[in-house]
């Protein structure tokens, strides 16, 4: 008498469980790295929150001051609970050059009046502006990471002198 049973053998079921266990693994892999990227996403927040953060202080700092009362490197940590980040500031005095070599004036007269008023241009410029780096440092399995933003600063006061 023969047995007509339905079931699977063994090698369906270990066929079963391979392709199983190779789905689990993709999922988990995947998770994992939207995990991975959440994470990296939340750092990425703080790290522009603080950075706005020092920029606004900055900009306080230098409200109703000349820029050479203001520090030109700066540095700090910030408080808890971001006691793990720290900031560097870099004011920098911007170096305009001599534009009269490029206006091509026709006769000595002109080059000499153009180059004055360059000179003056130039010399006002380097004076009025500041480029501002604020970098947000912090480390990152042993390794120091960074993140920099740079903008410039013009000050409308500033005085300007003809015998500059």
């Amino acid at each position: 008498m023969a047995r007509n049973e339905a079931g699977f053998t063994l090698l369906e079921v270990l066929i079963a469980l391979a392709i199983l266990v190779m789905s689990l693994g993709t999922i988990l892999a995947i998770e994992g790295g939207s995990i991975n990227a959440s994470d990296r996403s939340k750092h990425m927040n703080i790290v522009a929150m603080l950075a706005r953060n020092e920029m606004i202080q900055t900009e306080l700092d230098i409200e109703g001051k000349t820029f050479d009362e203001v520090d030109k490197e700066t540095e700090g940590k910030f408080d808890a609970p971001y006691g793990d980040y720290g900031w560097k500031r870099t004011i920098k005095e911007l170096k305009f050059p001599n534009f009269a070599s490029l206006a091509g004036a026709q006769n000595d007269s002109e080059n000499q009046v153009s180059d004055m008023l360059s000179k003056l241009f130039s010399s006002y410029m380097s004076k009025a502006m500041r480029e501002v780096t604020v970098e947000i440092l912090w480390k990152k399995s042993g390794q120091q990471q960074s993140v920099s933003v740079t903008t410039y600063w013009v000050d409308l006061n500033h005085e300007f002198n003809l015998s500059q």
